[in-house]
C-alpha cells in the first residue's frame, strides 16, 4: 500500500523537468514546449527545467542534455519523448533519484501489442528498482493549483475541494474547465491513463486522506485489483463522498475501454453492485458527475425530500412534476391557506396557476417573486425550492427578456441569503445564442453567491435525490 509522502510528490513537486523539449520554432509547438510554456504561464512555484539532448535555451531557460546534467534535485519528470525512448530516461531519471514520472507519450499496452505491454512492463519494473513512480502512460498530467501545477493554462487558479481522478485525459480536461465554469473548484486533479504503477486505488486512498479535499469524483473505465479497490472504496465512502462514473459498461464500450488504456472494463451488473455496496454514489455521464460535485460544494442539506417547483412555463412543470417525482423526491399538493396567500399576493394575475408546481406568468414577477418564495419557505410541507427559467420561451427581444430574467435572479439571491430552507435554480440550456453569455454570468453570480445551479430539471432532481440519499445512509450508519 502506498504511503502519503510517495503521492505527495506527485501533487507538490518542487521541481519538475521536461524531456523532449524541442528548440525549434515551428507553427505548432511541440508538446514538450506546450507542457513549459503552460507552467511558465499558470505560474508554477518551484523550479522548471527543459530537457532536449542538444542542449541550448528555450524561453529564457536553459536546456540540459540529461536530467542527470540537472545540477539541483529534481522531483517530478514529464516525457513527451517517443516510446522507444522511455526506457533510457526511466534509468537516467533513477540514477538522479528523481520522485516521479509523469509518462504523457502512448504507445504502450493500449496499443493492444505485445510489444507495447511489454515495454510498460519494462518501465515499471525499472522504475521499482529505484522506488520512483510512473504515472501513466497515455497520461495527460497532474492539477494542483495550490502548487501551480496544472496541464491547461486555462484552468482556474483558484483551490477548492473538489478532487478528480479521471482515466481519461479528454474527460479529466472537460471535468475540470466545465466544473469551473460551474463554480466547481479543485483541489486536485489527476489523469492517470493506464494506470502501469500508480493506479485508481492509490488515488483513492491518497484522496480520502486528503485534508484539502471534502468530494471525490472519479472517471474509471476498469481497475487493476478489484478486491483492493472495493476495500479502498468503502472506506473512502465512509469519509467523504465519492461520486464514480463508470466508462465501458456495454460490450462495445468495454472495447473501446480496453484500446484507451489497456483495462478490463468488467460488467454492468458486476460494477452496479460493487458501487452501491461499497456506499458510492454511482452516475452515468460526466454532467452528471459536475452535477452532484456542484450539489456537495453549493446545497446546504434539506430536512427532507418534499420538493415546490416555481418557474415558468406550463409544460416545463408539467415534465418537472415527472422528473422530481422520478427521481425519488415528492412534489405535495400545496394547501388552500397557502394557495390564497399567494394569490392574493399575485392579484389573481393571468396566465398564473397556482399549484404545485406553479406557473407564474412574466406579469406575476412585479408583485413579488421573493414574497412567493418566502411563504414557501414558511410552510412546514415544503423542504426546498426549485426554480426554473427556461431561457427563449418569452414573446420578447433578448435584451428586455434578459432584464427579466436579471429580476428573477436578484430575487433568487435574495430567498438563498434570507430564508431558512434551501433554493436551487435551474438554468435551461439556450434556445438561442444571445442567452449563452447570460447564462455564463448568471451562473458566476450564482456559485458566488452560493446557489446550486443546474441545467435541466431532470439532473436537478437526481442529483438532490443522490445528495439526500447519501445523508440519509450516512445517518443510518452512525444510528446503527
Amino acid at each position: 500500500m502506498v504511503t502519503k509522502p510517495e503521492l505527495d510528490h506527485i501533487f507538490n513537486p518542487k521541481s519538475v523537468a521536461i524531456a523532449g523539449v524541442s528548440s525549434k520554432e515551428t507553427t505548432l509547438p511541440s508538446q514538450g514546449q506546450r507542457f513549459l510554456q503552460t507552467l511558465l504561464d499558470y505560474g508554477f512555484k518551484g523550479k522548471i527545467y527543459p530537457l532536449n539532448p542538444k542542449g541550448g535555451e528555450i524561453l529564457g531557460l536553459k536546456m540540459y542534455p540529461n536530467v542527470k546534467d540537472v545540477p539541483e534535485p529534481v522531483d517530478y519528470v514529464i516525457s513527451c519523448i517517443p516510446a522507444l525512448a522511455a526506457p533510457q530516461l526511466i534509468k537516467d531519471c533513477a540514477a538522479k533519484g528523481v520522485k516521479v514520472v509523469h509518462l504523457f507519450t502512448s504507445g504502450f499496452s493500449e496499443a493492444g501489442t505485445e510489444e507495447g505491454k511489454q515495454l510498460e512492463n519494462e518501465l515499471c519494473s525499472l522504475a521499482r528498482q529505484s522506488g520512483m513512480r510512473i504515472l501513466g502512460p497515455n497520461s495527460a498530467g497532474i492539477y494542483c493549483p495550490k502548487a501551480g501545477l496544472t496541464t491547461r493554462t486555462d484552468f482556474a487558479k483558484e483551490s477548492g475541494s473538489v478532487a478528480l481522478i479521471a482515466q481519461s485525459g479528454g474527460n479529466y480536461t472537460y471535468t475540470v474547465r466545465e466544473g469551473a465554469r460551474r463554480g466547481v473548484m479543485f483541489s486536485k486533479a489527476v489523469s492517470y491513463g493506464n494506470a502501469a504503477d500508480i493506479n485508481e486505488t492509490e488515488l483513492l486512498e491518497y484522496l480520502a486522506a486528503d485534508p484539502d479535499t471534502r468530494v471525490i469524483l472519479a472517471y474509471i473505465e476498469g481497475v487493476k485489483n478489484g478486491k483492493l479497490f472495493v476495500q479502498v472504496l468503502r472506506e473512502a465512502a465512509k469519509i467523504k463522498p465519492v461520486v464514480v462514473l463508470k466508462g465501458g459498461i456495454t460490450e462495445s464500450g468495454a472495447r473501446a475501454a480496453a484500446s484507451h488504456t489497456g483495462v478490463l472494463a468488467g460488467s454492468e451488473r458486476v460494477w452496479d453492485n460493487l458501487l452501491r455496496q461499497a456506499g458510492a454514489i454511482r452516475v452515468f455521464s460526466l454532467e452528471e458527475l459536475i452535477d452532484m460535485a456542484v450539489t456537495f460544494s453549493y446545497m446546504p442539506l434539506p430536512r427532507g425530500r418534499k420538493t415546490s417547483i416555481l418557474g415558468v412555463g406550463g409544460g416545463a412543470t408539467v415534465l418537472a412534476t415527472d422528473d422530481c417525482t422520478g427521481a425519488g423526491l415528492i412534489v405535495p399538493r400545496l394547501s388552500e391557506r397557502i394557495r390564497e396567500r399567494i394569490g392574493r399576493l399575485l392579484k389573481e394575475e393571468s396566465g398564473t396557476i397556482l399549484g404545485n408546481p406553479m406557473d407564474l406568468s412574466l406579469e406575476a414577477w412585479d408583485a413579488g417573486f421573493y414574497q412567493v418564495l418566502s411563504i414557501l419557505a414558511e410552510y412546514d410541507a415544503v423542504d426546498l425550492t426549485m426554480v426554473h427559467i427556461p431561457l427563449g420561451l418569452a414573446p420578447y427581444q433578448s435584451s428586455v427578456q434578459h432584464k427579466l430574467w436579471d429580476f428573477l435572479l436578484e430575487e433568487v439571491v435574495k430567498a438563498h441569503r434570507e430564508l431558512a430552507k434551501p433554493v436551487i435554480l435551474v438554468l435551461h440550456l439556450p434556445s438561442f445564442g444571445e442567452d449563452y453569455e447570460w447564462i455564463l454570468n448568471a451562473q458566476r453570480i450564482c456559485y458566488e453567491a452560493g446557489i446550486a445551479v443546474y441545467h435541466s430539471i431532470g439532473n436537478a432532481a437526481r442529483a438532490v435525490d443522490r445528495f439526500l440519499s447519501y445523508h440519509e445512509r450516512k445517518l443510518a450508519g452512525i444510528r446503527g
